[in-house]
């Protein structure tokens, strides 16, 4: 039987184990638990060193975003030094540095043909110069002439329509990033094709829009300082654009307000009883009362801008990057500027005053289209002129079908004048909407 001490010597030796046991456990949970801490630290320093890496890309995309626009702006904007022709090889050098690109480039109708060629590019072989022959209705470049939008390889739209056995950029191994329409003064002209490029499309599609807004204005400037298009394109009396170039500007800005999903308004407005100032005084008095009425819109009205004359005493004003509120007051200050101007007349000492009224209308929320924000504006001008005259109405509001909506619009529905929506329409070469039908003409204005 074993003695008292050594039994004792047994229980200390086995409780210094179980010690033992114990503080090496504790300190394992530890290091595990520091472990785990550190591969925690270590992630959240490895996402941290990611964002940081994200945010220097960005602002470095930013600072170069910054710097490149006012070039390129500034390059796209000597149209009194270049030709219409110079700038589709700006844009597309400019495309190439910006977007990081392989591949950019500037595709033309063929002359006699619906094909398109390339005009000018970067990083294309050189024998498509002129020479390779696309469909202009065949994968994204087809679709973006289509529906005259940008469209992007991530839109759905992109892939619609493809053919194998046609000529695409894609079934030559070209897959575009983006497709930009660019429109001159009679239309589209051709389209920026960007390839390659490493960068977030959905944030970049807003810069190829304004590339492709940049190109199409210098193109079409470029073109009115020749005296002869000037004549096209200019009201002869006012000096003023006329009412088939305004159509043209209007078109291309009602794309522009989809791309950047900016508002836009429409003014239409005429002189209340002119007839009085012809009878009154002759119709080269009338003249002068025109002129002199165009002069004041000009000076009173922002440079970015469109002041046209549709005809007659009929004025139309574009407002771009315009909201209802804005548009509102511009109208309203040019109702008052020209009712409180004395207009001479030649021969009569006593200087005349005249009012205006008008009618405005603003994309979206009256129209997506010219057809619908002309027809909108024309109505609210013609309840102006029923409501007493020198006022300025605000178009009604329309439903999701056109109809208009109770309590929005006046008080009794009225013929559609078919003179002013239909002849500009027709004039350039829009189909009439099913709606616009010919009851009869307005009282005179």
């Amino acid at each position: 039987m074993e003695s008292f001490p050594f039994l004792a010597a047994k229980v200390i030796l086995l409780l210094l184990a179980v010690a033992l046991l114990a503080e090496y456990l504790s300190r394992r949970r530890a290091l595990q638990g520091e472990s785990a801490q550190n591969k925690a630290r270590q992630q959240q320093l490895m996402e941290f060193s990611h964002e940081l890496k994200t945010l220097k890309r960005n602002l470095l995309r930013k600072t170069e975003i910054a710097e490149m626009i006012p070039l390129i702006a500034k390059k796209l904007t000597f149209t009194d030094k270049l030709s219409d022709d110079a700038f589709p090889a700006i844009a597309v050098r400019a495309a190439k540095d910006f977007f990081h690109a392989k591949q950019a480039g500037f595709f033309v109708p063929i002359e006699g043909s619906p094909d398109y060629t390339l005009e000018v590019g970067v990083g294309f072989p050189q024998d498509w110069q002129g020479k390779i022959m696309i469909k202009s209705d065949e994968g994204i470049l087809g679709m973006a002439l289509q529906k005259k939008l940008v469209i992007s390889r991530l839109d759905s739209l992109s892939s619609s329509g493809r053919r194998l056995s046609q000529t695409s950029l894609e079934n030559l191994n070209v897959v575009p990033d983006f497709v930009a329409p660019v429109f001159g003064i009679s239309g589209i002209t051709g389209a920026l094709v960007i390839a390659g490029s490493p960068l977030n499309l959905e944030e970049e599609r807003k810069y190829i829009s304004m590339l492709a807004d940049l190109l199409s204005t210098a193109i079409k400037h470029a073109n009115l300082v020749d005296s002869t298009v000037t004549k096209t394109w200019v009201d002869h009396l006012t000096g003023l654009s006329n009412r088939l170039y305004f159509m043209q500007r209007f078109e291309s800005e009602i794309r522009r307000a989809e791309n950047y999903g900016e508002p836009m308004a429409l003014f239409m407005f005429d002189i209340d009883e002119f007839k009085n100032i012809n009878d009154s005084y002759g119709h080269a008095a009338g003249d002068q009362v025109i002129k002199k009425l165009a002069e004041i819109s000009r000076l009173n009205t922002r440079s970015s801008d469109l002041v046209g004359r549709y005809g007659g005493d009929e004025f139309m004003v574009l407002m771009t990057s315009s909201n209802r509120e804005q548009a509102q007051t511009y109208a309203d200050k040019l109702r008052e500027k020209i009712s409180c101007t004395d207009i001479r007349i030649p021969g009569y000492p006593n200087p005349v005053r005249l009012t205006i009224s008008g009618g405005l209308a603003v994309y979206p929320s009256n129209g997506l289209s010219t057809t619908e924000l002309l027809n909108a504006a024309d109505s609210a001008l013609y309840d102006a002129k029923r409501k007493g005259r020198n006022k300025m109405v605000v178009a009604q509001s329309l439903g999701l079908d056109g109809a208009i909506i109770p309590g929005h619009g006046p008080e009794e529905e009225k013929p559609i004048p078919s003179d002013l929506v239909g002849e500009i329409l027709r004039e350039v070469d829009i189909p009439l909407p099913k709606k616009i039908v010919n009851k009869g003409y307005p009282p005179e204005r």
